[in-house]
């Protein structure tokens, strides 16, 4: 076979390099649809870390496709990464200046993630596609409410307004504008109109509660708390929020049929469990009935046995405690899921004079868990009782150390204080605990009655004012000034 003439086998070559080259792109491209599509897949099955892992894979490999970072944008979307879906959008509509989605939503998306001189500027490109739509008036008066430019966000929503009355984004717009004006009635009722059109209304419901505490509003601030309850039953906050009320209204019952239901759903979670049982104390030995405490010994759970067996040992009843846990308690080695248990049947053990052996349980949870904080208050009392004062200090330091909000470790430590003649460091640690949780009743209420104790009622006063200020419109907090013979209303001071 003669050889090919050199300008031949020249040719020959560079056609073969050029389909190698086209054949690599065209693999790469390949592998970056793919794994856009796969991100895709995995975004409408909401599998959003597959997701989310596809889309970066695609946009690796082609960071120049407007699709691949619009799919990105929907991502961040749906896990309310909203820098994120602000950063996508930005790209897309520097790829594609046609795409209206991508300028919508920057308008929107720039006001949550505060940039509102960008969000002026693409306001304005939809207003030169349409100089009347609400959206980019509504944003840019949103814009400028960021500014601090209440009376110029007011002009851009009453000129929505006055095309439709019932433009929801307007309403909200001039809502905020009359709050931060300082007009919170007014925007109260801007937001209960806006709350007529369908749609999830949840945002608006928590600044319309936000405004019905501010204007002492205290039926439209139960009304609120009732809607934000009743449509997020999963969110368990909005149902404590509302229990806590309930019971601060004088409605236990009703307030228990929105507790039991959160324990059940998180039946292990210990977090939960303790900022309840510190809900029932700040309400009083009231917040629960007997047939009640023991309707949550009938639960499987241990930690809900748990939390019902420490409240009775709280309020003074270990029997009762003992009762609820019955023969729940694991009599094997303590772990996260039963320590708080076996520190409320060593807490009832104890209450019933059995001291020492109420310590040896105490002290199994301990070498186990050296900070666990029920486990911890039980043997600082414990201690106490004993005469023990060095020892229960440290474990009472220790526990307001560790969670500095725990206001009935506050509350102990104080007694351990008082009982050891120190009535300035119970006084400091009182005033530690209203500072860290300046609404607190029971902390101010036990500051007050030492300062009235030591001839200090002027300072009484003040601390529980401040408190009063603090939790506002709190039935609460107004029962303990009128305890006091006192008042929050400024004219009869």
């Amino acid at each position: 076979m003669k050889p090919l003439p050199a300008r031949f086998a020249a040719a020959l070559a560079a056609s073969l390099l050029l389909v190698g080259g086209v054949s690599g792109c065209a693999s790469k491209d390949t592998r970056a649809a793919q794994a856009a599509a796969e991100a895709e897949a995995a975004l409408q099955q909401g599998n959003f870390a597959v997701a989310r892992r596809n889309i970066q894979t695609a946009l690796g490999i082609r960071d120049d496709v407007s699709d691949y970072w619009l799919t990105s944008a929907h991502i961040s979307l749906a896990t309310k990464n909203f820098a994120g879906a602000f950063d996508a959008y930005e790209n897309v509509y520097q790829l594609d200046r046609g795409n209206i989605e991508a300028l919508r939503q920057l308008c929107q998306l720039g006001l949550n993630v505060r940039q509102p001189d960008k969000v002026d500027r693409y306001a304005d490109q939809l207003l030169v596609i349409n100089l009347n739509d609400p959206l980019p008036l509504t944003m840019k008066g949103g814009a400028a409410l960021q500014r601090g430019d209440w009376k110029n966000a007011l002009v851009f929503a009453d000129r929505v307004l006055g095309a439709n009355a019932a433009d929801v984004g307007a309403l909200i717009l001039k809502g905020q504008a009359l709050a931060y004006k300082g007009d919170n009635a007014a925007a109260a009722a801007l937001i209960e109109e806006s709350l007529k059109a369908p749609g999830d209304g949840t945002s608006r419901l928590v600044f319309l509660r936000d405004l019905y505490q501010k204007t002492s509003n205290a039926d439209g601030y139960q009304k609120t708390l009732a809607r934000l309850a009743n449509a997020n039953p999963s969110d368990t906050q909005m149902q404590l929020d509302y229990a806590d009320w309930l019971y601060q209204t004088g409605r236990p019952d009703g307030a228990f049929d929105f507790v039991l239901p959160v324990l059940r759903k998180n039946p292990k979670d210990i977090a939960l469990a303790s900022k309840i049982l510190e809900m029932w104390l700040d309400a009083g030995r009231d917040a629960l009935s007997t047939q009640q405490i023991l309707l949550g010994g009938q639960e499987d759970a241990v930690e809900i046995k748990a939390t019902f067996a420490q409240f009775a040992n709280e309020i003074g009843q270990p029997d009762l405690a003992l009762r609820v846990l019955g023969d729940a308690v694991p009599t094997g080695e303590p772990d996260a899921g039963n320590s708080n248990a076996k520190a409320a049947l060593a807490f009832s053990v104890g209450l019933k004079g059995r001291v020492q052996d109420a310590l040896a349980r105490v002290q199994d949870v301990l070498d186990v868990d050296p900070s666990q904080p029920r486990a911890l208050l039980t043997r600082a009392r414990l201690r106490a009782a004993m005469h023990d004062y060095e020892g229960a200090l440290s474990d009472g330091r220790q526990l307001v150390t560790d969670d500095v909000t725990n206001i009935t470790a506050r509350l102990a430590l104080t007694d351990i204080l008082l009982v050891q003649n120190q009535p300035e460091l119970a006084e400091a640690n009182l005033r530690e605990a209203l500072r860290v949780a300046p609404a607190s009743t029971r902390a101010a209420a036990r500051l007050a009655k030492m300062l009235v104790a030591r001839g200090r009622s002027d300072e009484a006063s003040t601390v529980l004012r401040d408190m009063a200020r603090s939790a506002q419109i709190s039935p609460r907090a107004q029962a303990v000034l009128a305890s006091f013979h006192l008042s929050s209303d400024p004219l009869q001071r």
